[in-house]
């Protein structure tokens, strides 16, 4: 382990960890995929993967893709196979890796229908509503975006790419563009019947709020938009966001694996193709989620913390090294945080959490008892060459919370973040530890 003077002495593609994220990287390979006769799918080409569905007048496309010219790309593709105009978009949901390529289909047709939800777009309006601008650089961090190539290898579901500034800016729309709004929106369920294209559209909550089903019942492919996707779900993102409701992601699940549909398209990463695949795939992911909720639930009625659940609820063992379920983009412990955070709020029971002491108040209690900040300091690098940089990281705090080798210190917790970014497999996490090391680097060089 580095000791606060040599970070390349780890070698990020040297860990299990980073070999286990690019064993998936052929997931979101770029790809032109015919799926069935009408219908054909982008994968790679850009951050989420894209559909078109072929009609005998006109073409609907499901999502609009991540960047314009990664869609244009793909409509390239399409024109290989077909020279029908893209008269309608359907949204599966408002993030902007599913809405900000949507210009390029705009170019296309002018006058092309743009489908939503009728409360398309409400996590990014809640944060503007809020004024909680901390989102967008907690963003940056989780995408990685800030970071040098040699630090990300994939974000997990997608490739690591490099979009143009505020290409992935969020808004009401989802997009910076407005003229990639819905132009028409439904409530509930709708029917949408274009250029000889028959969809049925259906309200599915999960990893947000504005959440669709998509189903093209002529050739039994169904659209899940990001409530499935070849990784553990993430039922919380790092950067920040509201409660996603975990039972009601579940639910989501169940009522896609009900349509027995004999496609499976997910927002991001390669579709399933079988009756047998698909239905065995939305088994997996339905036991699995339905497992994490059920148990934090009861360690919650048990009155366990969520610091206690966060390391006692796993996955079943017989799930715990599934594909599907890999912890690549979503993470097991934040989950089970966030369900209890969801449902009961920040306090975690003990009474003792209630009015706790400020952290600086805390880190010289703790200092005195110790003897000194110079001893913290001292078992901090420790810690680290032991290989515990979890622990090193923890104590860094507290002596950064005395003022005490201040620069010494915000170096070594660099260091002991960079480490852990290196052993985790989760994408989000690894990118965010790796650009707050960096940042932290950056504030002293500054």
């Amino acid at each position: 382990m580095t000791t606060g003077t040599d970070e390349a002495a780890i070698d990020p593609m040297d860990t299990p960890a980073s070999a286990e994220l690019r064993s998936i990287e052929h997931l979101f390979a770029e790809q032109f995929i015919q799926l069935t006769e009408h219908v054909f799918v982008a994968v790679g080409y850009g951050v989420s993967t894209f559909s078109f569905v072929l009609g005998d007048s006109g073409v609907v496309a499901v999502d609009g893709g991540s960047i314009p010219q990664r869609t244009a790309d793909a409509i390239a593709e399409l024109r290989r196979h077909t020279d029908l105009p893209i008269m309608a978009l359907v949204y599966t949901h408002g993030h902007p890796d599913h809405t900000g390529g949507a210009p390029a289909l705009i170019d296309e047709n002018p006058d092309i229908e743009i489908w939503g939800v009728q409360h398309f777009g409400d996590e990014a309006r809640r944060f503007a509503r809020n004024g909680v601008s901390i989102a967008g650089a907690r963003g940056l961090r989780q995408a990685g975006f800030k970071l040098p190539p040699d630090k990300r290898i994939n974000n997990g579901i997608a490739p690591a790419v490099y979009p143009k500034a505020g290409a992935l800016a969020g808004g009401p729309g989802g997009g910076p563009d407005p003229r990639t709004f819905p132009t028409k929106r439904f409530e509930g369920s709708a029917v949408i019947e274009i250029g000889g294209v028959r969809l049925e559209v259906s309200h599915n909550p999960g990893e947000t709020e504005d959440q669709i089903m998509t189903w093209f019942a002529d050739e039994r492919v169904v659209f899940a938009g990001d409530n499935m996707y070849r990784s553990f779900p993430n039922l919380y993102a790092i950067r920040g966001t509201q409660y996603r409701d975990v039972r009601d992601w579940c639910e989501s699940v169940d009522r896609i694996r009900a349509m027995e549909a004999d496609h499976l398209v997910l927002g991001h990463t390669t579709p399933f193709s079988g009756a047998a695949q698909v239905d065995a795939a939305l088994e997996t992911y339905s036991r699995g989620l339905w497992h994490i909720y059920n148990e934090t639930i009861a360690g919650m009625n048990a009155g366990k913390t969520p610091d206690e659940l966060a390391h006692e609820v796993t996955l079943p063992p017989d799930l715990a090294d599934h594909p599907l379920l890999g912890q690549y983009y979503g993470n097991v412990a934040w989950s089970v945080r966030a369900i209890f955070s969801g449902i009961l709020g920040w306090f975690d029971g003990n009474p003792t959490q209630m009015n706790p002491l400020h952290p600086a108040d805390r880190a010289r209690r703790l200092a005195a008892l110790a003897g000194g900040p110079e001893t913290l300091a001292a078992a901090a690098r420790e810690a680290l060459a032991d290989g515990e940089a979890q622990w090193c990281a923890e104590l860094c705090d507290l002596v950064l919370a005395l003022g005490h080798e201040a620069e010494a210190m915000t170096r070594l917790k660099a260091d002991a973040i960079d480490a852990l970014a290196y052993s985790l497999v989760t994408a989000t996490g690894r990118n965010y530890l790796h650009t707050c090391a960096q940042e932290l680097r950056d504030s002293l060089d500054a």
